[in-house]
């Protein structure tokens, strides 16, 4: 066995020397640093196993120590050998129904292995093999990057003065990881609006932006933890996008992730809701201005191990080192998502209906709302915004999202509906004043107008539109009906005692009224 423990490369040049070179064992030693003796056992070994120099090259250094066999395993590297089973022994400890201990353990294994180790050696096998198991990497803070941010575990409560209703008070705790400044506010739930709302004060607080933010698995904001890849509310993400931050949600079931905010968390239950668990607040507004002086006193308590405290740590660290704000706020937004368009090519938003292009019809879009817009998308490109509406019942349209009939109709009236048709004629412009004061509402006869002026138009010329209104008057049938079957039937094909000539200067009926009727 080689007494002084040689470097694997210097055993590489040891036999690379003699196997290539021819080098003696004394010329090696001078050469290498290496004494003698370790020199020779070097040599007789590799020359017992049949070792050449291409072979030499190609082993790893743990095959080349291991196959030459130069050194003795150290004691504490013998553990397997010596029949310990540490998944058995930490199981043992964790049981529940007996208070087990390490030394009665060793002593079950020595009444089976006599000869077995030593119960110092039995215990700092069982450490080391736990150590192995249950690592936890310390986080190194840099300034500037972090941000923890939870919800408390207790809850306060306020009191309605008028009512006597009891409202349960959460407290939305968010530290700065290289500083620990912290941040608290109360807010009357954990919802997806509160949740962004106490993003939203916090970052104000601070006065800046970190580079993430670490935030625990809360529904509100992550819908799905996929390891590497989670699944975030839609509106959660946005906020980090407008704020320009990323999102690092914690694993589940690993409060090592978020050590800090934990901390914290214990601080504020003992310092703020431990102060004032005998005081009765009767609005959020008063328990919000008791817990931001309770809060400062935090932060500017002296650390214990540390010299200055969170205030000071902050305006040295992190304070310079966060992003600026925005310049406009972000403003909280509620998303619908997978919303089928319908034939009428308008989706529903609280009882209000929006319209979209009618193309999307039978396909699915996403709404974006907050206080005053409402946006919506397909496939993550904004097709329409609308001002919001809260009148129920109602329906909110852009022209360019109907088809072409339904443009046409749009917005219709009886003085438009004259006014096209006197673009074509005056015997058409006599039947359509007549068609509209055919019924108690014009409003009535405005699907007989708009088939006159656009269905008809569009099939026949204008000048045969006129020609079947002209004999229509002289029949003293001004309807629709009879304009159409007239155009139907042609007007090459009817007797010719109708085609009588007829001053339009002079058009009479007594269902026709003067332009003055409409005004």
């Amino acid at each position: 066995m080689v007494r002084e423990r040689i470097a694997m490369r210097d055993i590489k040049q040891i036999l690379k020397l003699h196997f290539e070179s021819g080098m003696s064992g004394n010329a090696i030693s001078q050469a290498v640093g290496v004494s003698r003796p370790s020199v020779h056992k070097c040599i007789r070994a590799a020359l017992a196993l049949g070792f050449n120099p291409a072979e030499v090259e190609q082993l790893s250094n743990a095959d080349l120590e291991r196959r030459l066999k130069l050194y003795q395993p150290r004691s504490s590297d013998a553990s397997v050998d010596d029949g310990l089973d540490f998944e058995n022994i930490h199981r043992e400890l964790k049981r529940r129904d007996a208070k087990m201990t390490l030394e009665l353990l060793w002593e079950e294994y020595r009444r089976k292995v006599p000869d077995g180790v030593s119960y110092g050696h039995y215990a700092k096998l069982y450490r080391k093999w736990k150590r192995s198991i249950n690592l936890t990497m310390r986080q190194e803070h840099v300034a500037g990057d972090k941000l923890f941010v939870d919800f408390a575990g207790k809850t306060k409560h306020v009191v309605d003065r008028v009512t006597g209703e009891v409202q349960t008070i959460y407290f939305f705790v968010a530290t700065l990881g290289a500083s620990n400044y912290s941040f608290v506010y109360p807010c009357s739930g954990q919802d997806i609006r509160s949740w962004l709302t106490c993003h939203v004060k916090a970052l104000e607080f601070f006065g800046g932006v970190p580079n993430c933010v670490v935030p625990d698995n809360l529904k509100s904001g992550v819908i799905q933890h996929i390891r590497f890849d989670p699944k975030l509310n839609r509106a959660y993400r946005r906020l980090a996008d407008h704020y320009g931050f990323v999102i690092m949600p914690a694993r589940p079931y690993r409060p090592q992730d978020k050590a800090k905010v934990e901390a914290c968390v214990g601080l504020i239950e003992t310092w703020i809701l431990g102060v004032l668990r005998d005081v009765e607040f009767y609005s959020l507004e008063d328990l919000n201005l008791e817990v931001n002086k309770l809060v400062s006193a935090v932060n500017e308590k002296s650390f214990k191990k540390l010299s200055g405290n969170r205030r000071s740590w902050f305006e040295a660290l992190d304070q310079p080192a966060l992003k600026p704000l925005p310049t406009v706020p972000f403003e909280y937004e509620q998303w619908l998502v997978s919303v089928p368009v319908p034939r009428t090519y308008h989706i529903e938003i609280e009882r209000h209906h929006y319209s979209v292009p009618h193309s999307l019809v039978g396909q699915e879009v996403d709404a974006r709302i907050t206080g005053t817009t409402v946006e919506i998308l397909h496939e993550d490109q904004r097709i329409a915004s609308h001002q919001r509406s809260f009148i129920e019942g109602k329906t909110t349209s852009i022209a360019a999202h109907m088809p072409k009939r339904h443009r046409e109709y749009a917005g219709r009236s009886p003085e438009k509906f004259i006014a096209e048709a006197e673009a074509i004629g005056p015997a058409t412009t006599a039947i359509v004043k007549a068609i509209l004061v055919s019924k108690p509402y014009p409003q009535l006869s405005f699907d007989q107008c708009f088939g006159l002026l656009y269905y008809l138009k569009n099939k026949h010329s204008a000048d045969q539109l006129e020609a079947a209104c002209l004999i229509a008057l002289q029949l003293a049938l001004p309807t629709y009906r009879l304009v159409k079957e007239l155009l139907k039937v042609g007007l090459e094909n009817i007797p010719r005692q109708l085609c009588i000539e007829l001053s339009t200067n002079s058009i009479s009926h007594e269902n026709i009224r003067g332009s003055h009727y409409y005004q």
